[in-house]
């Protein structure tokens, strides 16, 4: 597993790619699980609402898993799909773990208001981390460029904040 581990990291800081991880069912239903543990101990921090933890540990990594398919898909890259699933997913848990949720403990345990500007730009180089991170996976898996990788990460996360804008009623 520390293996493993080691290649996430080497992915999120852009020294490995998707490749490097084993075409593996029983990888990508551990990575799905470490995403949405990741995601539960954040929504419960949070204390969110549970339409909020409806989106985000079941509609989230379902949207975000097809978003690889129909990527790979449009590629004709179909073959690489477990080892890109794992890669997001491993990476989105990781950058959720040591990224994500110690600086939301921070802000949060400061008393920071949500809409704070220190809690906005924490928000804000989060997606520009799993923009770069994704976007990068996407890139090698479907052997097109670092923009449309970028594009198709960016939109699957307005996509997700979108739905949790309409299920809680604000818009998004």
């Amino acid at each position: 597993m520390q293996q493993f581990l080691r290649i996430f990291v080497d992915i999120v800081l852009w020294r490995r790619g998707p490749q490097d991880l084993p075409a593996s069912g029983m990888l990508v239903a551990i990575t799905l699980a470490a995403y949405v543990l990741v995601g539960a101990v954040q929504l419960a921090l949070l204390d969110e609402s549970g339409a909020t933890w409806l989106v985000f540990l079941v509609a989230d990594p379902a949207l975000l898993t097809a978003t690889v398919w129909l990527l790979l898909r449009l590629y004709g890259h179909t073959e690489r799909f477990q080892q890109t699933a794992s890669a997001v997913l491993g990476t989105g848990a990781l950058l959720g773990f040591a990224v994500y949720l110690p600086l939301q403990i921070v802000v949060t345990g400061l008393g920071f208001d949500p809409a704070s500007p220190v809690a906005q730009a924490s928000a804000l180089f989060l997606v520009v981390a799993f923009a770069l991170v994704t976007g990068r996976i996407l890139k090698l898996a479907t052997g097109s460029s670092l923009f449309t990788g970028i594009a198709a990460s960016l939109t699957y996360f307005m996509a997700v904040n979108a739905l949790v804008g309409a299920l809680q009623g604000t818009g998004s």
